[in-house]
């Protein structure tokens, strides 16, 4: 079993086939773009596993996976936080 983090797309370096992205912690961390069937693009939401983009993901899933974070762990939590802060990062960055 494989576990994924999401994270926000920062920027993308076709060329390379890298993107920078935040796991919500505010710290640019460079990996590689897995997947070639979806473009993506500055302030898109992923999952990254291994260093690997591998799949995208909707600001809509991330908020499920809150609640339901919630509804096991407790209402604040640092797992909770994080994951509040990549989705405020997401929304800041689409609003430019």
């Amino acid at each position: 079993m494989c576990i994924g983090t999401p994270a926000v797309i920062l920027d993308v370096d076709y060329e390379n086939m890298t993107a920078n992205v935040d796991y919500g912690d505010g710290i640019s961390r460079t990996v590689i773009i897995g997947i070639l069937d979806q473009a993506i693009r500055r302030g898109d939401l992923v999952i990254v596993h291994a260093g690997v983009i591998v799949s995208k993901v909707t600001e809509k899933e991330l908020l499920e996976q809150v609640e339901f974070f919630r509804e096991v762990l407790g209402e604040d939590t640092q797992l909770t936080q994080i994951y509040e802060k990549l989705i405020e990062a997401h929304r800041k960055i689409i609003q430019q």
